[in-house]
C-alpha cells in the first residue's frame, strides 16, 4: 500500500527505494568529499613537494658549496703540506750540510792541533836533547879532567909509594951515619 503525499499528491516512494537513494547519495557525497579532500590533499602535497624541491635545491647548492670549499681546503692543505715538506727537507739538507761543515772544521782543527802538538813536542824534545848533549859534553869534560887529575894523583901516589921506602931507607942511613958520627 502506497501512501500519497498530501501537498503534492504524489505517491510516496517505498522505503527500500529511499534507502537505495540514500546509499547512492551518501556514496556521491562521500565521493565528492573524498574528491574535495583529495584535491586539497593534492594542493597541500604539491605545495609540500614544491617547498621540498626548493629545500632540496637549496640544500644541493649548500652541499655543492661545502664540497667546493672542502675541495679548496683539501687543495690548500695538500699545498701547505707539500710546502712544509719541502721546507723540512731544505732544513734537513741545511742541517746535514752544517754538520758536515762542522765535522770538516773540527777534523781540520784537530789535525792542525795534533800537528802543532807534534811540532811543539818535537821542538821540546830537540831542545831537551840539545841541553842533555851539552850537559853530557860538560860531564864528559869534567870526567876527563877528573881522570887526568886522578892519573896525576895516582902517579904521585905510586911515586910516593915507591919513594917512601927509599926515603925511609935514606933517612935511616942518614940517622945511622949521624948517630955514628956523634
Amino acid at each position: 500500500m502506497s501512501l500519497t503525499r498530501t501537498d503534492t499528491g504524489q505517491a510516496a516512494t517505498p522505503l527500500e527505494q529511499l534507502q537505495a537513494r540514500n546509499v547512492v547519495r551518501k556514496e556521491e557525497t562521500d565521493n565528492a568529499l573524498l574528491k574535495e579532500a583529495l584535491a586539497i590533499s593534492n594542493e597541500n602535497c604539491a605545495s609540500l613537494m614544491k617547498r621540498q624541491n626548493m629545500l632540496v635545491v637549496d640544500l644541493t647548492e649548500k652541499v655543492n658549496a661545502v664540497r667546493k670549499e672542502c675541495e679548496n681546503c683539501t687543495d690548500e692543505l695538500i699545498e701547505n703540506a707539500d710546502k712544509q715538506t719541502r721546507e723540512m727537507q731544505k732544513i734537513l739538507q741545511d742541517e746535514r750540510q752544517f754538520k758536515a761543515e762542522i765535522s770538516q772544521t773540527v777534523k781540520s782543527e784537530i789535525t792542525r792541533c795534533v800537528s802543532d802538538m807534534k811540532e811543539y813536542a818535537k821542538k821540546a824534545v830537540d831542545e831537551t836533547t840539545q841541553e842533555i848533549k851539552k850537559e853530557l859534553k860538560a860531564t864528559a869534560k869534567e870526567i876527563e879532567k877528573q881522570r887526568a887529575d886522578m892519573c896525576v894523583e895516582g902517579g904521585f901516589r905510586k911515586f910516593m909509594f915507591w919513594v917512601t921506602p927509599i926515603l925511609l931507607l935514606v933517612q935511616n942511613i942518614i940517622l945511622i951515619l949521624l948517630l955514628n958520627k956523634g
